[in-house]
């Protein structure tokens, strides 16, 4: 038996040694990789133990948040003070890159575009995908988004297959499905409404929302279910309280605690993944027809070649295909609407031809009549640069390496603040920060000094791999709504972009929109 000698002798080597990592972690080590990064001419923001600069990036939120918004006729594009206003004080002080402290983590900003290209480029993992969010892996682990190496390859082999051109048709069908009973709604909206021409819509962020989250059910599933709209519910939950978790403190163990919010999100995990595989089960026991969705096409992946997906990935890739594509596609719909009702020109420009290619007015836009819409791609591409649904991208450092000319250690995080970089006039020229679709008259890559320069799906081996069904489904509703109905911002309107989960109206979008065909302007 040990003496309790022996155990006080235990107890303090333990001690000792936990004292000594959290030394080393929260106070040696990131001291030492800031006079590493200030040695290679990188300053930034002083590292404050065990919180870095996080208390900083929240007060400067906080006053953000505090500010009054500019008036929705100020037509003011540059938002950037509001959405990152830590990125764009530090990038002032300390030029185009700089470090800043995730809690002890190093991260490096910068909207450098050669080393950028130099990260975005890889293809040897040694930057990859970084969340920087314990809460948001319950959607995201076991997906593409955070594979890497042969089992991105594997993954990509099997969800490739739903971005197809006939699957991408299927997209159209089912986003011209969703976007009729939108009409349909908005016609009883200003059926309703006195004069029975037009109406307002108190926020069109809501339309917009269910619209994305209908067509994704269909795209991944089929058809909605009760399983399915549980999952949902609950997928949208994760990815709020993941947003409330980048506030929590960086403390190795922080995401085991039993904190309030830490339950919730272990909940809400054990449902949606129950209820991913019953429906995984039901397909599996209907006699093999497994559907042309994108679970059909994983399970049928899985029958007919050796290095498949497993069940834990199929799930994975269900919920990271909704994460990713939900979010992004309302976030973006929302903004187009915006720019629509801000510039009325535009909005006629694209009506006209609209209804020049769709002849008939029970014509779908289908995907062959949607890629000669040479206005309405400009106008969509222009919206991701000046309202890209993800402000920024990270990765991180998975060992010792070279970027460009600066030495950077294992573990750093490197963020490239896209809300920036779409609004440097060195790389889009003066009229960076104004709203010109004809920049991309000749294409995305030729629209700037960089081929790359455009960021909202990113680029490269690792770029988002829904890019085209985005564009597809954004592009089916646009065509389908400009024929129907004219928009213009209400006066309620208050212009201040927020970043929660994407990039959304802090206040909602309240249009006025007016019915086209009651006024006998739809030919």
């Amino acid at each position: 038996m040990i003496s309790n000698a022996g155990f006080m002798a235990v107890a303090a080597i333990l001690a000792i040694s936990v004292i000594s990592r959290s030394l080393w972690h929260l106070v040696w080590r990131p001291y030492t990789v800031a006079r590493w990064f200030q040695r290679q001419g990188i300053r930034g923001p002083p590292y404050r133990i065990v919180v870095g600069s996080l208390l900083e990036m929240r007060r400067m939120n906080d006053a953000g948040r505090a500010a009054k918004g500019s008036p929705a006729n100020a037509q003011c594009h540059d938002y950037t003070s509001l959405v990152a206003p830590f990125f764009h004080k530090w990038a002032s002080d300390y030029g185009k890159t700089f470090l800043y402290w995730l809690g002890p983590v190093p991260a490096l900003c910068s909207t450098d575009m050669e080393l950028l290209k130099q990260v975005l480029d890889d293809r040897t993992d040694l930057f990859q995908k970084d969340y920087l969010n314990p809460v948001l892996e319950i959607i995201t682990r076991k997906g593409l988004l955070t594979a890497s190496g042969d089992d991105w390859k594997r993954h990509y082999k099997v969800i490739g297959h739903i971005f197809k051109q006939d699957n991408l048709k299927s997209v159209s069908a089912v986003a011209r499905e969703g976007t009729q009973k939108m009409i349909e709604q908005l016609c009883a909206k200003i059926e309703s409404s006195s004069g029975g021409h037009q109406a307002e819509i108190d926020d069109m962020t809501r339309y917009s929302e269910e619209l994305a989250t209908g067509t994704i059910e269909q795209v991944i599933f089929g058809k909605s279910y009760k399983e399915t709209r549980e999952v949902f519910v609950a997928g949208k939950e994760v990815q709020k309280l993941a947003a409330y978790a980048l506030s929590d403190p960086s403390i190795p163990g922080y995401r085991y605690l039993p904190t309030r919010r830490n339950l919730r999100a272990w909940k809400l995990d054990k449902l949606i993944r129950r209820n991913v595989r019953q429906l995984i089960k039901a397909r599996i026991a209907g006699g093999g027809v497994y559907g042309d969705d994108l679970l059909g096409l994983m399970l049928e992946a899985r029958r007919s070649e050796a290095k498949v997906l497993s069940t834990e990935e199929i799930i994975g890739e269900c919920l990271t295909f909704f994460a990713a594509g939900e979010e992004t596609s309302a976030s973006l719909l929302t903004w187009a609407m915006f720019l629509l009702s801000s510039y009325p020109q535009w909005q006629e420009k694209l009506r006209e031809e609209v209804q020049r290619e769709c002849l008939q007015d029970d014509d779908p836009p289908i995907i062959n009549v949607l890629g000669k819409m040479k206005l309405l791609n400009m106008f969509i591409l222009e919206t991701l640069r000046l309202y890209s649904p993800l402000p920024l991208f990270t990765r991180k450092a998975t060992s010792d390496t070279k970027l460009a000319n600066i030495q950077v250690p294992k573990g750093t995080v490197i963020t490239f603040p896209v809300v920036m970089l779409h609004r440097s006039k060195d790389t889009w020229g003066l009229d960076a920060d104004e709203f010109n679709p004809m920049r991309f008259e000749n294409g995305a890559s030729r629209a700037a000094k960089h081929s790359h320069a455009l960021l909202a799906f990113s680029y490269g081996p690792r770029g988002c791999i829904g890019r085209h069904y985005a564009m597809v489904q954004v592009q089916t509703v646009m065509a389908m709504i400009l024929r129907r109905f004219s928009f213009t911002l209400s006066p309620h309107y208050v212009h201040k972009p927020k970043q929660f989960i994407t990039l959304v109206p802090r206040y909602g979008l309240p249009l006025i929109v007016r019915n086209l065909q009651q006024d006998g302007q739809n030919k």
